[in-house]
């Protein structure tokens, strides 16, 4: 035990290297695109497209992983000498880094991810194979297609396995330099595939790019991550009976996350998939790039509520009740305008962008995109409530979103059962159902807990955020 590291703050520059981030998370596929569209053969593009679908579900599958082994990291460089199933220990908190138990923390998120990305692995070695197989009739469509889709399967795994470094920075509170390796990183894959591609070495370049890069990040982020000396505090052998014991601790949650996660997902895609079988292609293309478009703007509203994650947990562990409801409550008040202005650029302005470019799909009507930005607006803001109530390590919002996943099949079910499948009645669905509780529970809970009003949780957000960006006026 030895003195602590100080406190999770977020500074700007965390924020800067954040919106960085998101923006090369969402237009580094577009950035390369010309170098595809000009380089490839249409076989080649079609199949880039195919495992690109397959690579979107790598965050899907983490999303149970990285927020429980963020907080255990937050929780354990806080002070922490106990990690438990469920909420923390006030009792067990001190001043020190508890480092026998950090380096246990640090070789079980090793394990399970080395898990996680085995058995993605091998699904695509066996599962995959045989889809790819059949796909690219019999790996004849495009040339080294079997040294393409090898390369992609260990892409995949080198990406899942080096994840864990993202937990650990981010629970260790260096924001800046998990996106730093994020953003270097994409950048180096960047590089690569448009040289390579350039070199006409086909689709395999886009592979080469896909395996090199993470490994890239992974030293880049082990320097982040130990570049003050921790490796020497830390303890290298720690008994399996250690592994396994935070191991236990964190499964409960991590499991409820996944199952979130994914229901949430197929709810999402359910939509899309009914809109395909009901409506004409035309409406499909519309209802799509409206939930293309909106869902980048919640990914930019709420990103200053995401990186803020570790700081939330923080501050419970350590008891800064204060400090906890002031971040929180700032981050809040500039989520709502940023939704706000996005949603009036949905509505307003990207209909006439897309008349301007001539885009052959068109956004639904403005009553649609207006009720559409409703919903995902209480659902972006009960989303953040729900991820402020897990800063306490705590997940009671599990058989809530479960049920709501399931009445809102229920409610599909009817729609087809009347024939009513227009885009309003697809959005109308998932909206009632989590208005009829998720909406309005978790901020209510979050506010009953903190012990204040509506109103009282705006102004103390208001007069946060006066303070943070005018400290003469504040």
């Amino acid at each position: 035990m030895e003195k602590s590291i100080k406190p999770v703050s977020i500074s700007k520059k965390d924020i800067l290297w954040s919106y960085l981030s998101q923006f090369l998370s969402i237009g580094a596929g577009i950035l390369i695109l010309p170098a595809i569209l000009h380089k490839l053969s249409s076989q080649e593009i079609g199949i880039n497209y195919i495992l690109l679908s397959i690579s979107a579900f790598i965050p899907l599958l983490d999303a149970g992983f990285s927020p429980q082994f963020t907080r255990n990291i937050t929780y354990v460089f806080n002070g922490a000498n106990v990690l438990k199933k469920e909420g923390y220990d006030h009792l067990h908190t001190g001043g020190s880094v508890n480092y026998r138990l950090l380096s246990s923390v640090i070789r079980a998120t090793q394990y399970a991810y080395k898990r996680f990305a085995l058995g993605v692995g091998l699904l695509l070695l066996s599962v995959g194979t045989f889809y790819m197989y059949i796909v690219t009739d019999r790996f004849a469509t495009v040339n080294n297609m079997m040294w393409i889709w090898i390369l992609f399967c260990l892409s995949v795994f080198c990406t899942i396995y080096l994840l864990y470094y993202h937990s650990l920075l981010i629970g260790r509170g260096f924001i800046k330099e998990s996106q730093k390796s994020f953003v270097l990183t994409k950048v180096l894959n960047m590089c690569i595939a448009i040289g390579l591609v350039y070199c006409d070495l086909g689709l395999i370049s886009i592979a080469v790019a896909n395996l090199l890069a993470p490994i890239f990040g992974r030293f880049l982020a082990h320097f982040y991550f130990y570049r003050d000396g921790l490796k020497e505090k830390i303890q290298e052998e720690v008994s399996f009976s250690e592994i396994r014991s935070v191991l236990s601790v964190s499964w409960p949650n991590i499991r409820k996350l996944s199952l979130i996660t994914i229901a949430g997902y197929v709810v999402s895609q359910l939509g899309v998939f009914l809109s395909g079988l009901y409506l004409p292609l035309e409406e499909v293309g519309s209802y799509g790039l409206m939930i293309q478009l909106s869902n980048v703007i919640a990914l930019v509203s709420t990103t200053l509520i995401t990186i803020q994650t570790p700081a939330f947990a923080s501050y419970r562990v350590t008891g800064n009740r204060e400090m906890l409801i002031k971040k929180f409550a700032s981050s809040m008040v500039l989520f709502y305008p940023l939704f706000i202005i996005g949603a009036i650029l949905l509505v307003w302005v990207a209909p006439k962008l897309l008349s301007v470019i001539q885009s052959n799909a068109v956004l639904p009507a403005s009553y649609i995109l207006v009720v559409y930005c409703l919903i995902r607006l209480l659902e972006a803001n009960h989303s953040c409530f729900a991820n402020i109530i897990s800063s306490a390590n705590h997940i009671p919002f599990f058989n809530a979103a479960l049920l709501s996943g399931l009445c809102t099949l229920i409610g599909y079910g009817l729609l087809i059962l009347f024939s009513r499948t227009g885009i309003l009645f697809l959005i109308l669905v998932p909206g009632i159902v989590q208005l009829a509780y998720q909406n309005w529970k978790w901020p209510q809970m979050v506010l009953k807990e903190f012990g204040i009003s509506w109103m009282k949780f705006i102004r103390i957000g208001c007069q946060e955020v006066n303070r943070s960006f005018f400290p003469l006026h504040a």
